[in-house]
């Protein structure tokens, strides 16, 4: 019986230097705490103002409500992108 042979098409994994996965891991938690602070920093504005987000399209507030979405828009690409970079320092390229 012969030996069985890898596929000349079966790359060896390249590992990134140890650097930029520090840095990924880093970053990655950072802004995932960003995200998060940011959710948090909302949500208590949205709570302790005394209307809703209703009232506010009813009254015409549309600053109140942009200010409120840019923010929170913020927020949430900081996590997911937090996420993935977080992803990318703790995971393998061939997984």
């Amino acid at each position: 019986m012969s030996k069985r042979r890898p596929a000349a098409s079966a790359a060896k994994p390249h590992r990134r230097p140890r650097g930029e996965i520090d840095r990924n891991y880093f970053f990655g938690d950072v802004l995932i705490k960003t995200g998060v602070a940011v959710g948090v920093a909302l949500a208590v504005i949205a709570f302790s103002t005394p209307f809703t987000l209703r009232d506010a399209i009813d009254d015409g507030m549309y600053d109140y409500v942009a200010v409120m979405s840019l923010f929170g828009g913020i927020g949430l690409f900081a996590f997911l992108y937090g996420r993935h970079l977080r992803r990318e320092a703790t995971h393998w390229e061939f997984d």
